[in-house]
């Protein structure tokens, strides 16, 4: 029998008194009086499964050693240290309690690329409390005070983050993309969220209230996606400028001084919105902004009602402002083409 590059097995099976016998070979070998060549198997590939390890974090049990944490009874102590040993993969996991520089976090909180942070997501960050802040130097904002500082593919999950220093921000995200849901950013000196330079966050689910400022900040090349969350009871609901256009959908964006201030040359895409009951005005449109609330082949379906003054005041240099499909009234908007 002549060897063959064709053959697509590598495994000779002799049968004998005792049964089956399979002999793998990388050399020819002698069956009887027939020689049977070394035949090769198709290569597989090899592949290592996905894996994600949990570090667990009690601020009242726990201890900062690189020892625990693997654990629920045996968690370490701040996220701080957890941070020092995780990984892309990795979830911090972050049992009920109080996590601030009492209980010895270093703040800020510089997140690493494709990690997450976990509190309770089912009641939106609900007895999870990051509180404190510390200096943040910003590549396009200089000096900032920062409680977290999300990473490229990070995810905050289900913790409530406040940071009451002065011209304090609970989260900062600059040039990165990470996911912020199911949180709450209240209580903080400036806003909830702060994004700038080219980040695209998706930021869903949150209740971002009472806070000094604004909710949300949005500035430089920003995109990304803000969807399903409650904005209250704040300065600005939301402050997109420079040249932001992120997607605003399925928000409910009430009782602030205003629900949306549009400034610069920013293009935000707004779509299924509530604005409603905020103070001054639902939204205000300066300089050379264009918020795109809806076109004749994506109606808005944004609803205003109930702000102090206008519905939507467009005080920008396009002096009419389209909108197709809301919820809108003549008498409660400004320079605003109804369709």
């Amino acid at each position: 029998m002549k060897a063959s590059s064709h053959l697509f097995a590598s495994a000779l099976v002799a049968l004998s008194m005792t049964g089956c016998v399979v002999v793998v070979t990388e050399e020819p070998v002698t069956l009887g009086n027939k020689m049977v060549p070394r035949v090769q198997l198709p290569q597989t590939q090899k592949t290592t499964p996905a894996y994600k390890q949990i570090l667990y974090v009690d601020p009242v049990e726990g201890t900062d050693n690189p020892t625990v944490g693997q654990t629920e009874t045996q968690p370490l102590q701040t996220i701080t240290y957890a941070l020092k040993q995780s990984n892309p993969g990795t979830v911090i996991q972050l049992a009920p309690g109080e996590y601030s520089a009492q209980t010895g976090e270093i703040f800020p909180l510089e997140l690493k690329a494709g990690v997450t942070l976990r509190g309770n997501e089912a009641q939106q960050g609900e007895g999870v409390k990051i509180i404190g802040g510390g200096d943040y130097l910003s590549r396009t904002w200089a000096k900032q005070n920062v409680t977290i500082v999300a990473a490229e593919k990070t995810e905050i999950a289900g913790v409530t983050v406040t940071n009451r220093n002065r011209s304090g921000t609970a989260i900062w995200v600059e040039s990165t993309a990470p996911t912020i849901r199911n949180s709450r950013l209240v209580n903080s000196d400036r806003e909830g969220i702060f994004v700038t330079g080219n980040a695209a966050p998706r930021i869903e689910n949150n209740r971002i209230a009472d806070n000094g400022g604004n909710g949300i900040s949005l500035t430089h090349n920003t995109a990304g996606e803000i969807r399903g969350n409650q904005i209250e009871n704040t300065g600005f609901g939301l402050a997109i400028g420079g040249d932001a256009a992120p997607l605003v959908a399925d928000n409910q964006i009430r009782n602030n001084l205003d629900g949306l201030v549009i400034t610069h040359s920013a293009r935000p895409i707004l779509r299924g919105n509530a604005i409603v009951e905020n103070q001054r005005d639902g939204l205000v449109a300066i300089s050379e902004s264009q918020p795109d609330l809806g076109t004749a082949t994506a109606e808005g379906n944004n609803m205003f009602a109930n702000n102090g003054r206008y519905d939507v005041q467009n005080a920008a240099k396009q002096q009419n402002l389209v909108a197709v499909g809301n919820q809108l009234t003549g008498d409660r908007v400004l320079g605003v083409q109804l369709q």
